[in-house]
């Protein structure tokens, strides 16, 4: 699965690391801000907002900017207020640490993330407990890099169907929106290494589809989390009854994968089972529709996050021609004209370096939250049982007190060599787009394998150019998508 959405407690059970993935210390921020090792004891700083609404206007107007504004303005730890909720803010690396690896058994998932049980059910994303290890478990057995080795021809098969389709757009330097159409690679993807299947011309429209449903979907569960007054899902409202024609489109695409499966029978030798096979191998009691929402937490997970970093990497680039130029001219030194393999992303440094700093500016998912399970002290904060805490990527990865032009395109901010000179390991949770600590995202491998073959691929043949007059800016639903369309005009690449 691609840039996940489960950031689970329990055992971390990713294997051996993708070589050139990022480790403590490989981003470089503020020269200097060092994380300190014991914060003084200290309240929140306490805003209020409106009577009985608290934030909500604010964040219904322009929750990316309010949540960039509070971590800016406001420090390391804010209590803000979401109607009759309150909610911890933590903007400091050691208590994000706190959270996420030092007491991490005391956090789960809160209650805001109840809004997507209508399309997840009981999959990994929302399990918890022992359920939630049982599915983690069998997923993992997917992603181990014996397993991302096997998967690696298929993601360049699949880049090499998206170059043969786009050569004939280039030819004629075509306008396309690449936001549906990095939706349709990641899902091939996905369809081709975790499913079997493969997006043919007979599949090809269940992208749309998909991208469609989807879309709905997330844009009514973010709108349910800033809204004091929500209309139960019963009532015939136009939102409710498109959200349950969404939820229908999906689940018919799913079952329709199971149905096929099992027509199919088991497969000869099990050393070619896929996720799915090891899904329905250890359904163990579950019902279709608990399995159902399994799936759907891969397809989220592992096709709409990536396709949204990929999206943003071309719009970056196209702003800064200078980074365009070096990606393609390492892309093409290093592979020669080859597709790029597991070997090679080590020797495609600044192609991770361009991706690193594209999920700073644009984490996928752009926040999360957790609730304390028993009390709890952070950095000589009270923290009660009970409370909300919210880690922000989006506002955190922006902060100027821990990153240099914080609102700029800098790749060369994750250059290695700089990170392991400048002794930034105590600043690593600043940076989290995959999570971190023993619950970072299983499927982050993964992501990095498939969006690293996925550009190296795409900026050897083709150049994209942002088409001038839109207005690009980010649509923050629980992933972080551009409002789109994202209109580029597609043509060759300049000869080298």
């Amino acid at each position: 699965m691609s840039l996940t959405i489960d950031h689970l407690s329990g055992d971390h059970l990713s294997g051996d690391r993708l070589s050139g993935a990022p480790a403590a210390g490989r981003f470089a921020g503020r020269q200097d801000a060092q994380a300190p090792a014991q914060l003084p004891a200290r309240m929140p700083v306490q805003l209020k907002g409106r009577f009985l609404l608290g934030h909500l206007p604010e964040l219904r107007a322009d929750p990316l900017r309010f949540f960039t504004r509070v971590a800016r303005d406001h420090g390391d730890a804010v209590e803000l207020h979401f109607g009759i909720d309150k909610v911890l803010m933590l903007n400091n690396p050691a208590m994000i640490r706190h959270v996420l690896q030092d007491n991490r058994l005391n956090y789960e998932k809160s209650k805001f993330y109840d809004v997507m049980r209508a399309i997840l059910g009981d999959g990994i994303f929302l399990a918890e407990g022992d359920e939630w290890l049982s599915q983690r478990r069998t997923a993992a057995r997917s992603f181990q890099g014996c397993q991302l080795r096997r998967m690696t021809a298929a993601m360049q098969d699949a880049v090499g169907d998206l170059q043969e389709r786009w050569s004939v757009l280039a030819a004629r330097e075509a306008v396309i929106d690449v936001i549906p159409e990095m939706m349709r690679l990641t899902l091939d993807i996905l369809m081709r290494t975790l499913f079997s299947l493969r997006l043919d011309d007979q599949r090809g429209g269940q992208h749309e589809d998909v991208f469609d449903a989807l879309t709905v979907v997330l844009r009514d569960a973010e709108s349910r989390i800033w809204s004091p007054f929500n209309p139960p899902r019963w009532v015939p409202s136009r939102r409710n009854r498109a959200v349950r024609a969404a939820l229908e489109r999906l689940d018919r695409f799913v079952f329709d994968l199971i149905a096929a499966r099992r027509a199919a029978g088991t497969r000869e030798d099990a050393a070619d089972n896929d996720l799915l096979d090891m899904l329905l191998e250890n359904q163990n009691g579950r019902s279709d529709r608990q399995l159902c929402g399994q799936i759907q937490s891969m397809i989220l997970a592992g096709h709409e996050t990536t396709a949204n970093a990929l999206t943003w990497c071309w719009y970056l680039l196209s702003l800064h021609p200078e980074s365009l130029r070096r990606l393609r001219s390492e892309a093409r030194s290093v592979l020669k004209g080859r597709p790029a393999g597991f070997t090679d992303l080590a020797d495609l440094k600044y192609t991770r370096m361009v991706f690193d700093e594209t999920l700073r500016l644009y984490p996928p998912l752009w926040t999360f939250s957790r609730t304390a399970v028993a009390d709890d002290e952070i950095a000589g904060i009270g923290v009660p049982a009970g409370t909300n805490v919210m880690l922000n990527m989006f506002a955190v990865h922006r902060r100027p007190e821990l990153w240099e032009n914080p609102e700029g395109f800098a790749p060369q901010r994750f250059d290695p060599a700089r990170s392991e000179s400048s002794g930034r390991g105590g600043q690593r949770f600043a940076y989290f787009p995959f999570s971190d600590g023993p619950r970072t995202c299983l499927g982050e491998r993964f992501a990095v394998l498939e969006s690293m073959i996925a550009i190296a691929g795409i900026v050897d043949r083709f150049d994209l150019q942002l088409l001038p007059g839109q207005k690009v800016e980010p649509e923050p639903m629980i992933t972080l998508r551009p409002r789109g369309p994202l209109l580029m005009r597609l043509r060759p690449a300049p000869a080298a």
